[in-house]
This record gives C-alpha cells, sequence and structure tokens, in this order.
C-alpha cells in the first residue's frame, strides 16, 4: 500500500532522461542556426560586397597616371604620363626604350 508521501522515482526518472536529451537537442540546433547565420552573413558582407568603390579608385590612380596635371603651380611642377616618364627616365641613362636590358649592377 502506498503512502500519499511516496516518491514517484521511476516518473521523476524518466522525466529527467527527456528532459535531459531534449536539452542537447535544443542546443545542437542552436548551435547549427549559429552556424548558418554566421555563414551566410560572411556571405553577404564579404563575398557579395560591392568593389565599386575599389574600382573607381583604382580608375582614379589610372587616370591620375596616363594624364598631364599640375602638382604645384607656382613652382612650376607638372606630372606627366607614367609611360612618358618611363621613357624619359631610359634615354637620360642611355639605354634604348625598346630595350629590356637590365640595370647595371644587378
Amino acid at each position: 500500500m502506498a503512502r500519499y508521501d511516496d516518491l514517484h522515482t521511476g516518473t521523476i526518472a524518466v522525466v529527467g532522461v527527456v528532459s535531459a536529451i531534449l536539452t542537447f537537442v535544443i542546443i545542437g540546433a542552436v548551435q547549427v542556426l549559429y552556424f548558418e547565420f554566421t555563414q551566410l552573413e560572411y556571405e553577404r558582407k564579404v563575398v557579395e560586397a560591392p568593389l565599386v568603390s575599389t574600382d573607381q579608385k583604382v580608375n582614379q590612380q589610372t587616370d591620375e597616371l596616363n594624364h598631364y596635371s599640375w602638382i604645384d603651380s607656382e613652382a612650376g611642377s607638372v606630372s606627366i604620363p607614367i609611360s612618358q616618364a618611363m621613357s624619359h627616365v631610359l634615354a637620360e641613362q642611355g639605354t634604348p626604350a625598346g630595350s629590356s636590358a637590365a640595370p647595371e649592377g644587378t
């Protein structure tokens, strides 16, 4: 005959085991969701990031290298296209512009 204050240990054990299993399943599901959202956010911010500003900067720098411009108008300093500057340096060194000779000392 069961008394009123007896504990139902079988029921307590089943509830405890089911609760532990459910807790581990929830923790695993939350980890999977976390890593999935992390991957999606990485792709959105890094992989699919537009390079508009970078492309604009490269185009601007290329234009600056290929056109004449004033560096300091008071001092009379100008910027010349890079290809002409390279030809001028080669002419000063006495090397023909089409030559691929290595500089002395290398």
